[in-house]
């Protein structure tokens, strides 16, 4: 099993390219602004950027009124170079420090504050939750008269999933506040949409994997097959499904890699992509939660320096949302975004029984009888797999 240091991706800018071809070139982040302060995203992006975002606004019909679209789209196109990381990531890390820009896209809770208005001050607080092993407490407060338009008001009240980008102004145990500079959708835009790549970000499911064409994802999966998977070796699982892939170089585990397999050879809808596989076993044989993954969760991290388009992440039992939500925000890193794909012990099973490693257990029988279909340890791998 992978074993692992803290890195210091928040702290430092970390380019790891891929070792072959970049595969994903006409993907670029979108923004779309109900909040943005316009002074300090000028600062941020530079005077160059500045001036081209007032080009931009003065070639619409009204330019007071297009500008903050404008920036934002400076904004977006300046967010790799600025070195903005996720705020989960940076927490997972424990690289946050008061001061520092960073990205979040979490189900914020916006209320306003009107015991709180002044002349030319509108307040709107906001509070989300984020779990990254333990639960943080991310709030804040803006000011509703910088929103991008007067529809956009309205998608700041109740509770909305959006992308917020913020100084951090205060960090305490178990909560950081941030102060706005954007608030909006973050969309990974694929210009060139021929192509069929990735597109960085997005969730790939296995039935997108073109290898794993034939099995049913839909199909029932008994507790009793479940039970089984719990008893597979990671090191069979691994083999298992190195050889559906089509890889033939499996190596053998050591404490300093940073995934478990790599390959180049799977092909998502069609198309060939290199990915890294994290694989965990039975030697946590319960639902996955981040404290799981290594120190800090840092297995998650490590994973995430392979050169590889798609990043997988395989368990032989349930994986918590925490864990899909870390996966998610390493995922969007404007810094390096990727694509990844989750493969609980579910999905384990149902590929696992395509290749004949799980017995045939009716899910129509009664429990007890499907307990009694399971074989014992010893009568699980009589083949060389």
């Amino acid at each position: 099993m992978t074993v692992s240091t803290p890195s210091q991706h928040c702290q430092a800018l970390s380019l790891v390219r891929p070792a072959k071809r970049i595969t994903f070139p006409m993907t670029r982040i979108a923004l779309e602004p109900y909040f943005l302060h316009q002074d300090q995203v000028q600062s941020l992006v530079g005077e160059r950027r500045t001036e081209s975002a007032r080009a931009r606004a003065a070639r619409r019909s009204e330019p007071e009124a297009a500008l903050p679209y404008a920036l934002a789209a400076e904004l977006a196109e300046a967010l790799s170079s600025l070195g903005v990381s996720e705020l989960a990531r940076c927490v997972l890390e424990r690289g946050l420090r008061t001061g520092q820009v960073v990205g979040a896209e979490l189900d914020f809770a916006f209320q306003r504050d009107r015991e709180q208005d002044t002349p030319g001050f509108k307040p709107i607080s906001f509070a989300a939750t984020l779990d990254a092993g333990e639960q943080v407490h991310v709030t804040g407060m803006f000011n509703s008269a910088r929103t991008a338009s007067s529809s956009a008001a309205g998608s700041l009240a109740g509770t909305r999933r959006a992308y917020l980008i913020g100084t951090v102004t205060d960090l305490r145990a178990a909560q950081i506040e941030l102060r706005p500079v954007f608030i909006g959708i973050r969309s990974f835009v694929d210009d060139d949409l021929a192509t069929g790549g990735l597109v960085p970000g997005a969730r790939v499911y296995p039935s997108d994997i073109s290898q794993f064409n034939g099995i049913d994802f839909t199909s029932p999966f008994t507790e009793a097959e479940g039970e089984v998977v719990l008893r597979v070796p990671e090191d069979v699982v691994k083999h298992a499904f190195a050889g559906l892939i089509g890889e033939s170089y499996v190596p053998k585990d050591w404490g300093g890699e940073r995934s478990d397999l790599y390959t180049s050879r799977v092909f998502v809808r069609g198309r060939q992509v290199s990915a890294a596989w994290l694989f965990k076993g039975p030697g946590y044989p319960r639902a996955m939660d981040v404290k799981a993954l290594g120190k800090n969760g840092d297995q998650i991290d490590r994973l995430f320096t392979e050169p590889a388009e798609l990043l997988v992440l395989q368990h032989c039992h349930q994986i918590k949302p925490s864990v899909v939500g870390m996966m998610d925000a390493y995922a969007h890193d404007a810094r390096r975004p990727r694509s990844y794909m989750i493969i609980d012990g579910a999905d384990t099973g149902r590929i696992l029984r395509s290749l004949g490693m799980l017995p045939a257990i009716p899910a129509s029988l009664p429990q007890q009888h499907q307990r009694a279909g399971v074989p014992r340890q010893g009568e699980l791998f009589h083949r060389d797999h």
